[in-house]
């Protein structure tokens, strides 16, 4: 059963951003390869605003008001 709660909601969209980084750079990585900069920076740019939602640093804020923190986040993924 899909959880209905903020908290919920808020895992599920960062998830949800974070595996659409990891595609976007993966496909951005494609791009370039194949000789198709503006493409390969664009999606670059999709997977940077992807990065950030997945990081909250979008505005999501948690119940008390603070800034959540995620130790997976996709910037730490990539620098691995």
């Amino acid at each position: 059963m899909t959880d209905k709660s903020p908290q919920g909601a808020d895992q599920d969209r960062t998830e949800t951003a974070a595996y659409i980084f990891d595609m976007l750079i993966g496909l951005s990585s494609v791009a370039r390869e194949t000789q198709m900069p503006l493409l390969a920076y664009l999606l670059e740019m999709a997977g940077s605003e992807a990065s950030r939602i997945a990081e909250n640093r979008d505005g999501a804020e948690n119940r008390d008001g603070a800034e959540k923190s995620n130790a997976n986040t996709p910037a730490k993924r990539a620098s691995r």
